[in-house]
């Protein structure tokens, strides 16, 4: 340490009386030997640093005179490492994107009206003919033709199902004319439902069957559940039909007295009638 200092520029401890100008070297290793030892450093946050704070000159490690490289700065806890300060880098919480959009309350939209109107066509509408008396149609050939309302689309499928139906009596109930049970004619047409006379048809493949004075007789409901086709088979009066409009219920005991025809109805496709005409 060059003799004009007084104090060390690194820590700014007072350094003792050097020895005289012009001592020797060991005179001079001597009297640093003999001086008091510096005062302790005081670390960041005692009264050392509270005093700098003050207007006193901070000494204390990791004081600003204190920092050898660019960028380096006191800390409050431990000692410095003489090294740039590292910056902090904070992550913003990701943002959650809400799934409710334009795009998903239309398709909502659009799948809850498909669901209003599947609904709608299952019910039945025909509350403005409930209160309306039963009404026999006039029998018709079957219908080579496109259909013109929903009516008539509906009248011929269920006469077309009731002759189908009609087929499976006849071939069940043979020449005698037997008594018919619902198992009989399953195993005949499998692909209807067979019910008994106290149950009613409530759609064209649903078929109601009744055994009455030397006939079996059969209902099938429209698919609007407003038309009902009845058909009857003896073997001395051979297959009749009738065809009834705004019916409350469709089962083989609730058949009128009147209006039976031999003819059909339903579609030209069919298969030919129950004589093999």
């Amino acid at each position: 340490m060059p003799r004009a200092w007084t104090e060390c520029r690194k820590c700014g401890t007072e350094v003792p009386a050097a020895a005289p100008v012009g001592a020797s070297i060991a005179e001079t290793i001597s009297a640093l030997a003999l001086a008091p030892p510096p005062p302790p450093t005081p670390l960041p946050g005692t009264r050392a640093r509270v005093d700098a704070r003050r207007g006193q000159p901070e000494t204390g490690y990791g004081a600003p005179d204190d920092a050898l490289l660019p960028g380096a700065a006191p800390r409050d806890i431990g000692p410095d490492t003489m090294l740039p300060r590292e910056p902090v880098i904070s992550v913003a919480p990701a943002v959650r994107q809400s799934r409710i959009n334009g795009r998903s309350v239309v398709i909502a939209a659009v799948v809850a009206v498909c669901i209003a109107g599947a609904v709608f066509s299952l019910v039945p509408h025909g509350g403005h003919h409930t209160a309306e008396t039963p009404t026999i149609l006039a029998p018709e050939t079957p219908s080579a033709g496109i259909p013109t309302s929903l009516s008539a689309i509906v009248r011929i499928a269920a006469e077309s199902s009731r002759h189908t139906a009609m087929s499976a009596v006849i071939s069940a109930a043979g020449p005698g004319g037997a008594q018919l049970t619902t198992a009989q004619l399953a195993s005949e047409q499998p692909s209807y439902q067979w019910v008994s006379a106290s149950t009613p048809s409530t759609t064209n493949t649903i078929i109601s069957v009744a055994t009455v004075t030397g006939a079996d007789q059969i209902a099938v409901s429209g698919t609007n559940r407003e038309i009902c086709a009845f058909g009857r088979w003896s073997p001395a009066a051979g297959a009749t039909y009738v065809t009834e409009d705004h019916v409350t219920t469709c089962d083989a005991d609730a058949a009128p007295a009147t209006g039976w025809s031999p003819i059909a109805g339903g579609s030209a496709q069919d298969l030919p009638d129950e004589n093999g005409n």
